[in-house]
């Protein structure tokens, strides 16, 4: 398969307003959703990257990309940032938007600006410490990836 699947949020789980689809924005009203910021009434959320190390592997690494809500100062910096080159935001907590496995949407997430990447890094302390290959399979079956028959064809000549 090539390595671990990484998995995406479209947007927060809040977002009422149907998919964005191909569109670059999807804008309701006053509501607006790209594929990494998204304005909901007076609320604002940053799409984030979670790094999901995976134990016993030789560094691999699985990579969810959940939805926080964030600051107002946070957002507009980081729109800042990503249109104008102003300076990086500073690490800030966000709550996460969406539920994952194991961790319930609005529990706190911290958010690290510092690579200056597209996404900012979030931090759960559900994946703190690496998990094993079942936990992991575990994970994208509860997200409706569930991964167990790719692993197992060809075994027994199907």
């Amino acid at each position: 398969m090539g390595g671990p699947v990484d998995i995406g949020f479209e947007e927060p789980s809040d977002w009422p307003h149907g998919a964005r689809g191909e569109r670059p924005v999807l804008e309701a009203g006053e509501d607006r959703l790209s594929a990494d910021l998204c304005r909901l009434g007076d609320r604002r959320f940053l799409r984030a990257i979670v790094a999901v190390e995976i134990a016993g592997s030789e560094g691999e690494v699985a990579y969810l990309a959940p939805w926080a809500e964030v600051p107002h100062a946070t957002f507009y910096a980081y729109l800042a940032h990503a249109m104008e080159g102003a300076a990086v935001p500073e690490a800030v907590v966000g709550q996460l938007a969406n539920a994952l496995p194991g961790v319930e949407e609005g529990v706190l997430m911290g958010l690290d600006f510092a690579t200056g990447g597209a996404r900012p890094r979030g931090h759960l302390d559900a994946f703190a410490a690496p998990v094993s290959f079942e936990v992991l399979l575990e994970l994208y079956a509860a997200l409706d990836q569930d991964l167990r028959a790719e692993l197992t064809r060809g075994r027994d000549g199907t």
